[in-house]
């Protein structure tokens, strides 16, 4: 904080003339050093040391894109982590109940519990993200014979790397990853699903 001499009432101007300068001088160098750290131009606020608050909130003009808070770290935009990223609490992602028809295109969840009466047909799967993860819940009774279980809803072989045949049936599940550099998913896991290559 700059060093202010006080101009007493009783001070006489032209006696205060090296005071008022020293004065603009402190003031003039603790604003250099504001104008170090934050660029009003750029709008860029550049710091080597802690950030201390009880929130911090980013906002682009239309959304908070990055709020942190005393308990929870919130992010409205995608996220790249380019090192490993820790989970000491567990990893809860988003499912999606009651689907009738799959997204056309990208998926907003991780888990899509499927109304097994709304797939008579096999199911073509749109592409993902390169390394997307994606299961496959069927509930409900499936409406499609099976070629080793009873019902099933079937799955489209051609989206898919290696099977021929995806089958899941009631209660069963199937866990995919998508592979960018051929334009498939991969099989990770099935339950109560048969998974003929």
């Amino acid at each position: 904080m700059a060093s202010i001499t006080t101009i007493l009432g009783t001070d006489s101007v032209s006696s205060s003339r090296i005071v008022i300068n020293n004065n603009f001088n402190a003031l003039n160098t603790e604003l250099g050093q504001i104008a170090a750290r934050l660029n009003t131009t750029a709008q860029t606020l550049s710091l080597t040391g802690q950030v201390s608050a009880g929130t911090l909130l980013v906002n682009n003009g239309t959304i908070d894109t990055f709020k942190v808070t005393t308990t929870e770290l919130i992010a409205n935009v995608e996220s790249t982590f380019n090192e490993k990223a820790f989970f000491n609490k567990g990893f809860v992602t988003t499912i999606e109940d009651d689907v009738q028809i799959i997204p056309s295109s990208g998926y907003n969840a991780s888990t899509y519990i499927l109304n097994a009466s709304y797939f008579g047909a096999p199911i073509t799967l749109p592409a993902a993200e390169n390394g997307q993860q994606l299961t496959f819940i069927v509930s409900g009774t499936p409406t499609l014979v099976g070629t080793t279980l009873p019902l099933v809803v079937a799955f489209d072989a051609t989206s898919i790397e290696g099977p021929t045949v995806i089958e899941v049936g009631a209660k069963g599940s199937i866990t995919l990853v998508y592979d960018g550099s051929i334009s498939k998913f991969h099989v990770v896991s099935a339950m109560n699903a048969t998974v003929t290559y």
